[in-house]
């Protein structure tokens, strides 16, 4: 109420007084271009330097890589439109140039419409998909009514935008047979900004994170997002591989999969990874460069 009548006293003003006018429009841009940056130092979220965030979805995967101000890569968008929504909203994000989709698992699509609400859209990424999968359909009509484009990423592409690099490590398009896991055709990339690689992996199964291994795949990287929030189901070679020392996990708090399975966490020790959970800790952000960085924890909401 208070606002409404601000809001018509102002408008009242600014028909009755022609002189106030040019006033008004350097305060309305000053708010644009000031209280923005204003708003994110004051609350002390993200922190600056912030290179990937993995946002508090509950059971699913949602990451952020800021590009620039308001702008970001988004891989994945969790369970719950709510959720994505919030954590964008908290990182000032209402551009998303580039949306990379790991695979079309409810857990992992189902809150693109609250990602793509009130946001500008540009590319939305898949992989190589099962042949049979049914669920595109409704995500490209999504996109199409976002007013976005949908394209397809093999293994060995690369795509760039702002300072952040992207690196397509697989599927290889011959892995989309009848018989494929979807799980097992994860989009994997490698994101790597300021010299500082996170290895993004979806929800990679045993099989295929050893198949990578053996294929050769560079899998170096500083950070890893642990596949399929942290599910048994891993080969611990494939995380050794990795050589990173700091280990995601995006899983849901008392979720009834038993993520992350407690075998999982012992292999991720002995490895020397420190490991950060969504479901304890909130919305994490990795911040700095190759030449500095840390885990920062927002602290997960009552």
């Amino acid at each position: 109420m208070l606002l409404a009548a601000i809001l018509l006293g102002g408008s009242w003003a600014l028909w009755r007084f022609r002189r106030l006018r040019p006033l008004a429009l350097a305060v309305l841009l000053g708010l644009v271009v000031i209280g923005w940056p204003v708003r994110q130092a004051v609350r002390g979220w993200p922190p600056p330097g912030t290179v990937v965030v993995a946002c508090d979805v509950g059971q699913g995967d949602a990451l952020v890589l800021p590009t620039g101000p308001g702008e970001a890569v988004l891989v994945d968008a969790g369970p719950d439109v709510a959720a994505v929504d919030r954590c964008l909203d908290d990182l000032g994000v209402d551009r998303l140039p580039l949306v990379l989709l790991t695979h079309l698992d409810a857990d992992h699509v189902g809150g693109l419409a609250g990602a793509f609400g009130g946001r500008a859209v540009g590319v939305v990424a898949t992989g190589v998909l099962p042949p049979a999968e049914d669920r595109l359909p409704a995500v490209d009509a999504l996109v199409r009514r976002t007013g976005a484009e949908r394209v397809r990423l093999v293994a060995g592409e690369r795509r760039t935008q702002g300072a952040v690099l992207i690196e397509v490590l697989a599927p290889a398009p011959e892995r989309a047979t009848a018989g494929a896991e979807a799980n097992d055709l994860s989009l994997v990339v490698r994101a790597t900004v300021r010299g500082l690689r996170v290895l993004l992996t979806g929800d990679l199964g045993a099989e295929a994170e050893a198949r990578l291994r053996r294929d050769g795949t560079d899998l170096a990287a500083d950070v890893l997002k642990v596949p399929h929030h942290g599910s048994a189901d891993a080969d611990p070679a494939f995380l050794a591989a990795t050589a990173a020392r700091v280990a995601l996990v995006s899983v849901g708090a008392d979720n009834t999969y038993g993520h992350p399975a407690r075998t999982l966490l012992e292999t991720l020790a002995r490895t020397g990874m420190t490991v950060h959970r969504t479901d304890r800790q909130g919305d994490l952000a990795v911040v700095g460069s190759a030449d500095g960085w840390g885990v920062a924890a927002r602290g997960r909401s009552p």
